[in-house]
């Protein structure tokens, strides 16, 4: 299997994140560093990694976070691949996790497991996941907002060429395109188990209106490019997400009277979603939270 990470002036936090794939305990994949146009010392570090596994390139025009995965999965030999950013951790077992259940389930063309947070305050948190390995299509999920970071994820190689890679001309959600782009197309296997540490620090992630429009807008090419049979659906789900993130909000600042309704409405706009491992508990459970404060006096 191949381990794409790309990288960018993070000379400080990637060591940790090319020591993790190191210490896998299954030992049969191919490393590939994709330096994207660093400014700091990190190719100094590259040419000082010593592992036969690994390589690396380096690019020397910057070309974003899209063009050095795609440079990277260019170069893949593996069946499978996997996209790790270069400040998170892999467990031990990770590879041992997702690629099993790959191998279980011919017909699913990705496996994708659990997280666990480590905020900047030093806290940690695991996001939820169902406790119960499943393999089901997940796109209703993706196209309602359900996210799983990138070292989460084994892919099959041949999927991730087909789609094309990642679409360069998006700024911060390549990462859900190419989820959504697979999972129109078949089976997804949940793994229950931890295998990623996401590191949250400063400047992480790009923010701003232009990121939210630019979410806004792959979502609403996934709904156009589905069969007309299910745009109507497609259009209800991402009504519901709305509503749910309106529900957050009015929590937030505390509103629970219009939390309660915005989330009451999420629900009744998509019940399909209440069905789903990934996404029941967690949409029951906010409807709690806003219900039970609502309820203090």
């Amino acid at each position: 299997m191949s381990i794409v990470i790309p990288t960018r002036n993070r000379r400080q936090l990637l060591p940790e994140t090319i020591a993790t794939v190191l210490e896998q305990s299954r030992t049969d994949w191919e490393l590939i560093i994709v330096d994207d146009g660093s400014i700091d010392d990190t190719p100094t570090y590259l040419r000082s990694v010593d592992d036969p596994r690994c390589r690396s390139i380096r690019l020397a025009v910057s070309e974003g976070s899209s063009g050095a995965k795609n440079a990277g999965l260019a170069l893949a030999r593996g069946e499978f691949c996997m996209f790790l950013d270069d400040d998170d951790l892999l467990r031990g077992n990770a590879l041992d996790l997702l690629c099993a259940a790959l191998r279980a389930t011919p017909a699913a063309l990705a496996a994708s497991g659990a997280c666990r947070l480590f905020h900047e305050d030093g806290n940690s948190s695991r996001v939820y996941r169902p406790a119960r390995p499943s393999v089901r299509s997940i796109w209703r999920e993706v196209l309602f907002g359900w996210w799983s970071n990138s070292g989460q994820n084994l892919f099959r190689t041949s999927v991730v060429r087909e789609i094309g890679g990642f679409d360069v001309d998006l700024r911060a959600t390549q990462d859900r395109q190419l989820w959504l782009d697979v999972s129109r197309r078949g089976l997804v296997c949940l793994v229950p188990d931890v295998v990623l540490e996401y590191r949250q620090h400063p400047n992480q992630m790009p923010k701003g209106a232009d990121i939210e429009a630019e979410r806004q807008f792959i979502f609403d090419r996934f709904v156009e490019s589905l069969p007309v049979s299910q745009q109507v659906e497609g259009r209800r789900i991402r009504r519901a997400a709305t509503l749910a993130t309106q529900a957050e909000q009015a929590r937030t600042r505390g509103d629970f009277a219009v939390a309660t309704t915005r989330q009451l409405q999420a629900l009744g706009t998509a019940p399909q979603l209440l069905s789903s491992p990934l996404l029941a508990r967690p949409l029951w459970w906010t409807l709690k939270k806003s219900v039970l404060h609502r309820a203090v006096p």
